[in-house]
């Protein structure tokens, strides 16, 4: 399963990751599912945006409605990656997982 490594735009905290349409914290807990480069918990609620390709976070002023809650799957062992500096998008805020 390939793995792709997600950061925090506005801390520059390591995330976690997505896989296909699954979406890991950084402790490799199922915490929610992209719909194409949007996250979403598994409740459905919106988390966040995927922006240059290894960065989530949240745009100003954007509204997403929910394609609906989703089933937990399996979590994944992988170690923690290093924080980065902060991508610091204007007005964009860090997704809350």
């Amino acid at each position: 399963m390939e793995m792709t490594p997600l950061w925090k735009v506005r801390s520059g905290h390591f995330a976690g990751w997505y896989s296909n349409d699954a979406l890991y914290d950084a402790d490799g807990r199922n915490v929610g599912y992209m719909a194409g480069m949007t996250a979403y918990a598994l409740s459905g609620t919106f988390l966040g945006e995927v922006t240059h390709a290894e960065w989530i976070g949240c745009p100003p002023g954007v509204q997403h409605h929910s394609p609906g809650p989703r089933k937990h799957r399996e979590n994944v062992a992988h170690a923690r990656l290093a924080d980065r500096p902060p991508l610091n998008l204007t007005d964009w805020e860090d997704p809350g997982f």
